[in-house]
């Protein structure tokens, strides 16, 4: 697998955005006699509401009438910077992100949103040292999260083993992350560390029989590759036809075929 596409397949695995939790959209809470302070917390998880359903434009008129009321509210100024990186307004979201955590400098999951955008705009480094301290607050409620972006930034920064340790760390909070579960496994198996590499997809893989989830073309392959290499020849022919019909026009399925014809795996 190519440096692109093991990217690629790193990056399905992780969205965009981090939301704290299932937000209700629903303005029934606003009352001629709420608070200013009730206001823009109905505002900003209004405005979050809004953005998970896909209506980043909505979600920015409840954030606005938020900041109208507290200018520097941490949590509304946080949510303005997501919506403005979900329309890939950068530089407006760093903006606010930065604000949020003027605000309250122990707001940690503005850091997270910051260290996640300094990683999509290549600031590696900056991206390191925000979610570093977001991994390591053992009060956060999305540790798991921070070690998983924390990784993918280590694996830009061109740092496998860092990484794979960060997954480590994932896996040592939550052992049955079908993220860091399957992207461990997978640099493991460029490492050429293929017992380490099996350990973690095995336990993928029984999530998968259970039903907690599915596979895509890319743990496929990669089992295909890991169950060939660990003479497990029975298994390995059930994925490959399980990635025949799901996926026939996937390029992980183009190179199942091309190692059936004198390829390697």
């Amino acid at each position: 697998m190519t440096r692109s596409l093991l990217l690629r397949s790193l990056l399905i695995v992780l969205p965009l955005v981090v939301l704290s939790g299932c937000v209700t959209v629903t303005e029934s809470r606003f009352t001629k006699k709420a608070s200013p302070e009730k206001a823009v917390e109905n505002y900003t998880q209004l405005g979050l509401g809004y953005l998970q359903k896909g209506r980043p434009d909505w979600a920015r008129d409840r954030l606005h009438k938020a900041l109208e009321i507290d200018p520097d509210n941490p949590p509304a100024n946080d949510a303005m910077g997501l919506v403005w990186q979900t329309e890939g307004e950068l530089d407006l979201a760093e903006e606010f992100y930065l604000k949020a955590i003027k605000g309250d400098p122990g707001f940690t999951l503005a850091r997270h949103h910051l260290g996640r955008l300094y990683s999509q705009i290549k600031e590696y480094k900056k991206a390191r040292t925000y979610l570093e301290e977001v991994a390591n607050d053992r009060y956060y409620n999305n540790r798991v999260g921070a070690y998983n972006d924390l990784a993918l930034n280590f694996y830009r920064m061109d740092n496998p083993a860092a990484a794979i340790e960060a997954y480590g760390q994932s896996l040592r909070l939550a052992p049955y992350n079908v993220d860091a579960l399957v992207n461990a496994s997978t640099l493991l198996f460029e490492a050429q560390r293929y017992d380490e590499s099996m350990k973690y997809y095995e336990r993928f893989d029984r999530l998968v029989k259970r039903g907690q989830t599915k596979h895509t073309s890319h743990s496929l392959w990669l089992g295909i590759k890991l169950l060939t290499i660990h003479q497990n020849t029975g298994r390995a022919i059930e994925l490959a036809a399980e990635l025949k019909q799901r996926f026939p026009k996937s390029n992980e399925y183009r190179l199942y075929q091309e190692s059936l014809h004198g390829g390697t795996l």
